[in-house]
């Protein structure tokens, strides 16, 4: 993590505003740790991402949703579903483990994933939201 939290979050903000209409900026930032917090809309979805920073750790929430419906999210929370695809029935050694993985629509299913970016979330917007269809 280069920067400040502050610093890093610059470049996704304005990418955001470069992607998204109605873009919506909460920051929370101090020297040690940033909660940034952006919604949007892209077409007819709302675009919701979320990234915290603090002592070299990352987590993030990207969120495609029509309405208030989950269509498509990528986040890298330890998901209990994700610990129990990635560890089996050794998901409970590893409960506070950051675990990259992917949400179908409605958040009924879960599959494991690379680590995303904010900007390669917003970067593949189209793509994704292609895969969702409806």
């Amino acid at each position: 993590m280069a920067g400040t939290p502050a610093e890093s979050f610059a470049d996704i903000v304005a990418l955001a505003r470069a992607r998204l209409t109605a873009v919506e900026v909460k920051e929370d930032t101090d020297a040690e740790r940033g909660i940034l917090t952006v919604h949007g809309c892209f077409d007819r979805y709302r675009i919701l991402l979320k990234e915290t920073r603090s002592l070299g750790r990352r987590r993030y929430a990207f969120y495609i949703l029509l309405g208030e419906r989950v269509m498509l999210g990528f986040d890298n929370h330890p998901d209990h579903h994700a610990l129990r695809l990635k560890y089996g029935r050794d998901f409970a050694a590893h409960i506070y483990e950051l675990i990259p993985h992917r949400h179908s629509s409605d958040k009924s299913s879960t599959e494991l994933t690379a680590e995303w970016t904010a900007a390669s979330f917003l970067d593949n917007l189209e793509r994704l939201i292609a895969q969702i269809g409806s």
